[in-house]
């Protein structure tokens, strides 16, 4: 009975100290539906196919966007590349480099 209650206090006391790790290692990127609608300037760190690109907005926030219309195809652009981009709802609605 000691050594299972040992060994939950142990455990517990293990998952209370990474929990902080954990979070500075989760993902950073904030939702985009939170981005009021509007044209921002933005760097694409990463393509991840035709409809969705990683981008950075205001030097430090980064985003995962997706394409709100059929027409809008990030084919063309790479990382690091520069562009601004208007969204709606949180969707790129258009885009220019």
């Amino acid at each position: 009975m000691k050594h299972a209650l040992l060994r939950c206090v142990c455990a517990a006391t293990m998952l209370a100290a990474f929990l902080p790790f954990h979070a500075a290692l989760a993902d950073d990127a904030i939702d985009p539906s939170l981005i009021p609608d509007g044209s921002y300037p933005a760097h694409v760190d990463r393509v991840i196919n035709s409809q969705h690109i990683a981008v950075t907005m205001q030097g430090t926030l980064k985003v995962f966007l997706a394409s709100g219309q059929r027409r809008v195809k990030f084919a063309d652009i790479k990382a690091n590349d520069d562009l601004v981009v208007t969204l709606a709802d949180g969707k790129v609605i258009d885009f220019k480099k």
